[in-house]
C-alpha cells in the first residue's frame, strides 16, 4: 500500500471560469486563451494596479518575440449582480483608454474563497503572476512587483533567452 506521501501531487491548475474581456468578448479560461502559454496578471484591488504595471515591459517584450505567447490582466472580485459588475467593466473601460488593451483585460467575478484555494494564493495583498498552459497547468509563479530575478526567472520559464 502506497503511503500518502508517495502519491503523486496534483500539478495546479488555473480553474475553469467564464468571463468578458473588456471588449466584451465572452472568454471561458482557461481554455480559450489565445496562447499556447498564458501570462496571467492576477490582482484583487485597484491600489495593485502599479504593480500589474511593472509586469507590463517583460510581458510585452515576450508577446513580440513569441507569437505562442499571450499575456491578460485578470482583476479579481467577488461575484456580484450583474449591475455592480456592468458598471465596475464600464469604469475599468474608461480607466483604461486605449481601446486596445480591452480585449487583453478580463475581469473575474468569482467565489473568492474557492478561487484562493484553487491556486493557493495566501491571500490578496499582493498580486499574483501566473505562467500557464493551454490547459491551465502553472509552469511557473509569482507575487508582487517585477524585479530583476523575477524578470529573469519569467523569461527562462517563458523560455525566452
Amino acid at each position: 500500500m502506497l503511503s500518502l506521501s508517495a502519491q503523486p501531487q496534483k500539478q495546479a491548475a488555473f480553474p475553469p471560469v467564464t468571463s468578458y474581456s473588456l471588449d466584451k468578448q465572452k472568454v471561458a479560461l482557461p481554455g480559450e486563451l489565445e496562447g499556447e502559454t498564458n501570462l496571467l496578471l492576477v490582482s484583487f484591488k485597484e491600489e495593485q494596479q502599479s504593480d500589474i504595471d511593472s509586469w507590463l515591459p517583460a510581458a510585452q517584450a515576450l508577446q513580440h518575440t513569441n507569437f505562442q505567447f499571450r499575456y491578460y490582466q485578470l482583476p479579481v472580485a467577488e461575484r456580484e449582480n450583474f449591475i455592480f459588475r456592468w458598471w465596475e467593466s464600464s469604469s475599468m473601460r474608461s480607466d483604461q483608454s486605449d481601446p486596445e488593451t480591452w480585449h487583453w483585460i478580463i475581469p473575474l467575478w468569482v467565489d473568492r474563497k474557492k478561487f484562493f484555494e484553487d491556486l493557493t494564493i495566501p491571500n490578496d495583498k499582493e498580486v499574483v503572476v501566473l505562467l500557464i498552459d493551454r490547459q491551465g497547468r502553472i509552469q511557473w509563479r509569482s507575487t508582487g512587483p517585477m524585479t530583476p530575478d523575477k524578470r529573469a526567472a519569467l523569461m527562462t520559464a517563458a523560455g525566452a533567452h
